[in-house]
């Protein structure tokens, strides 16, 4: 019920958000305000799919990032129509909190991908991955074949997000990173304690280290 109030006020705020930037004549602003509102709605999504999962203490990642990805998918369209996506998350589960802001970035990551990573129509693969790297430490990484980043990400296309996401991971006691090969990986160390329950809700030993 409280995933589903906040979903809606959310909703009342990106209308407003969409209101005042149709009075806007000013396009640089105008655009700022839809920014804006993207993000809200991207907020407004997370809450919506995760009420929508059976059990919120512990959330399966896998459903979770399934239905948030497939929703970004159509909310970028016709950007997104050529991009594929993968996501493996090795039966880890989350509580409610820690998904929350694990799909915020996911969000973000997935849709600066979407924004930025292939201006040109020829297709393009993202993959998501969660492991445990050691006891309550694991990882989230978002990776695509897309272009690479400017020498300096802080400063290019998509610079807010990068913020974004960054702060979130120091929310989980966490850093961020970014490296490129072959295309772009952001990397999200995080760290998620878990009650006894977790050994019989999907956790096993981390599927690797580095």
């Amino acid at each position: 019920e409280i995933h589903h109030r906040v979903k809606n006020n959310l909703q009342v705020v990106s209308s407003l958000l969409n209101l005042q930037a149709s009075r806007l004549d000013d396009e640089p602003v105008r655009a700022e305000f839809l920014r804006g509102k993207r993000r809200i709605d991207t907020i407004a999504l997370v809450h919506h799919k995760l009420y929508g999962l059976a059990d919120l203490r512990n959330v399966d990642l896998k459903l979770f990032f399934n239905g948030l990805v497939d929703a970004l998918n159509e909310m970028h369209r016709p950007q997104s129509r050529t991009i594929s996506h993968a996501i493996e998350v090795g039966g880890i589960q989350a509580d409610q909190d820690t998904a929350i802001e694990l799909g915020i970035i996911l969000c973000e990551l997935v849709g600066n991908a979407y924004q930025h990573a292939f201006p040109h129509a020829t297709g393009g693969h993202i993959t998501i991955d969660v492991h445990q790297v050691d006891g309550i430490l694991y990882r989230l990484m978002v990776k695509n074949n897309g272009t690479q980043l400017p020498n300096d990400p802080g400063s290019g296309p998509g610079k807010l997000g990068l913020e974004i996401v960054d702060a979130l991971a120091s929310q989980l006691d966490g850093s961020f990173h970014i490296r490129t090969n072959g295309g772009v990986t952001f990397e999200v160390l995080f760290r998620m304690e878990r009650g006894d329950s977790s050994s019989e809700a999907g956790f096993g030993e981390a599927e690797g280290t580095e």
